[in-house]
């Protein structure tokens, strides 16, 4: 799925990227959000500047993840803040204004399913934001492709509220 992903143009990432943005653009997830955790993608994930700058030109908080041991935490991010390139080589802002909450939080991934699960990089970080209760809504941006059937899940995998693709968003 990775590999897939990988293969797709710097083309087909904007464009699908751009269109995936509007879905969670329009939702209603999205229009009632105060604060929106974000991420900064990396390679061929899909893109998340759009729904950045949309969400500050309607006055919402936008939030970066930085991880700190085995935990992922969110910091307050506006373009002139620096970032530093993290210990998995992501962007991540510097730990000046921490967000103790999103509304509405924006998942990476590999794989989804239709129940909600997906697979990410292996480390959690994601599952343990979300167990915690630090987000009152989750969604994965990700390619029509990366949406399978059914994916196996453990016993620490967390669900997703719903997974915005380039065709639709689905809620789970």
């Amino acid at each position: 799925m990775l590999a897939k992903r990988d293969a797709l143009s710097a083309q087909d990432v904007e464009k699908l990227g751009t269109v995936i943005q509007q879905n969670v653009i329009q939702s209603k997830e999205f229009a009632q959000a105060k604060t929106v955790g974000s991420y900064f993608p990396k390679g061929s994930e899909v893109r998340t500047a759009l729904l950045m700058s949309t969400a500050r030109k309607h006055n919402k908080r936008v939030a970066l993840p930085k991880t700190e041991g085995y935990y992922m935490h969110f910091y307050e991010y506006s373009p002139d803040d620096d970032l530093m390139e993290g210990r998995f080589g992501i962007m991540e802002p510097e730990p000046k204004k921490p967000v103790e909450r999103v509304d509405l939080l924006l998942v990476p991934g590999v794989a989804f399913d239709d129940k909600g699960c997906r697979i990410g990089y292996g480390k959690g970080f994601y599952d343990r934001f979300i167990a915690a209760g630090q987000a009152s809504f989750s969604i994965g941006l990700a390619y029509s492709f990366q949406m399978v059937k059914e994916l196996p899940r453990g016993r620490f995998d967390q669900s997703l509220g719903a997974l915005a693709t380039e065709s639709r968003i689905a809620y789970f």
